[in-house]
């Protein structure tokens, strides 16, 4: 009789962020950083003349040409926000969308995630009537592509949550992993094979480095027909409370979205999006200034770990860090709790984001604070691990 092993208890990465004050709080990934002035004041200005009503589901129409803006500028990718089907939607959060992907093509389907994986790509597939399989990246966060497409040609053809999609994630919640162009044509050439839609979750693309630069999936050579990439305004303006994403990709693949999406959100919140349109693209240099201050912190944050025994790995991108712990400890989960109780700091272990346990003495470190948050608990760490 085969031996069922049981599955781990993951760390709840809300509950750490509780047991934290807010001087040590590195846990959840969201940045803590100030809103921006002109946006906070356009946002006050709009909610104060009472636009404050139903719009459509796609989003605001202003919205939308501005992410479209963005999408040519940042993306090299060309839009028609007035194309039926559309292509183009402001989404309730990056979450927002992925729901309404997973309502509209993986109920009874399957998706591929790359361990260490992101848990609401999981959560919310298994919420809404999918399924979640891992593919484990290697120690260094890379992968072999033969490996790859045998592991997603036996979950295509299984009769139960046969495999319907690959996502995405770069650069990558939890790891900060940028995938190269070559592991990007490799998945490319695995879904193409297969015939396998590629769900691309981009959140985090201003983060990264100039030798790690963000290539968009759905720019290689055949994958605008079955891409549907996501972002979120979340993290790069600092609004992770006013739930504001987008999607993309073509018609007849994000129509459907928006169907679903209608049916569950209605509609994205209206005054916070007209805000948000009236200085998405106003700054040029907007997000070349957000790059550069995260890689400010993202050094000043690994020379003081460094120091004090983590590893980090350089995955090529700064809002998160991705770390081995001290030598001296192989828990992260215990690790961590002991940093919580001597230092009032807190990380998450990397067990939080993975199935198997080699990334059990690993941790993701969020650094979009200010920096005197930063500052404050790398001496905190000090105290405890020296």
């Amino acid at each position: 009789m085969t031996e069922v092993k049981p599955m781990k208890i993951k760390p709840d990465i809300r509950a750490i962020t509780r047991l934290v004050p807010p001087s040590g709080n590195l846990v959840q990934g969201q940045s803590e950083l100030p809103i921006d002035p002109q946006l906070a004041k356009e946002a006050a200005e709009i909610i104060a003349a009472s636009r404050n009503h139903y719009g459509a589901s796609e989003g605001d129409a202003n919205l939308r040409r501005a992410v479209a803006e963005k999408i040519a500028k940042y993306n090299g990718v060309m839009v028609d926000v007035d194309a039926k089907p559309i292509e183009v939607m402001i989404t309730n959060g990056g979450t927002g969308a992925l729901i309404g992907i997973a309502m509209s093509y993986l109920r009874g389907k399957s998706a591929l995630v790359f361990e260490p994986y992101y848990p609401y790509h999981r959560r919310i597939l298994e919420e809404f009537g999918g399924k979640t399989e891992t593919f484990e990246l290697d120690r260094h966060l890379g992968f072999d592509k033969d490996a790859l497409l045998a592991r997603c040609r036996e979950l295509k053809t299984r009769a139960e949550f046969p495999l319907k999609a690959i996502v995405v994630c770069s650069p990558a919640n939890p790891s900060g992993k940028v995938m190269s162009q070559i592991e990007l044509e490799a998945i490319g050439a695995v879904a193409q094979e297969l015939d396998l839609l590629v769900i691309s979750d981009e959140v985090y693309e201003h983060y990264v480095s100039e030798d790690h630069p963000h290539i968009p999936i759905a720019t290689l050579p055949g994958m605008w027909d079955r891409t549907i990439t996501v972002n979120s305004f979340s993290k790069s303006w600092n609004i992770s409370g006013w739930r504001l994403g987008y999607c993309y990709g073509k018609g007849e693949l994000v129509q459907k979205v928006n169907n679903a999406a209608n049916v569950v959100f209605v509609c994205p919140a209206t005054p916070l999006q007209a805000a948000l349109a009236k200085v998405l693209m106003a700054t040029p240099g907007y997000y070349t200034a957000l790059r550069a201050k995260f890689e400010e912190k993202q050094k000043f944050v690994s020379s003081a770990l460094t120091e004090l025994g983590f590893e980090i790995m350089n995955t090529g991108s700064s809002f998160y860090l991705w770390s081995r712990i001290p030598k001296q400890f192989s828990d992260a989960l215990k690790f961590n709790e002991m940093l919580m109780e001597k230092a009032g700091v807190g990380m998450v272990p990397g067990s939080a984001f993975a199935d198997s346990d080699n990334w059990d003495a690993f941790v993701r470190i969020c650094i979009a604070r200010e920096d005197s948050i930063l500052e404050g608990a790398m001496e905190k760490l000090r105290g405890a691990l020296r």
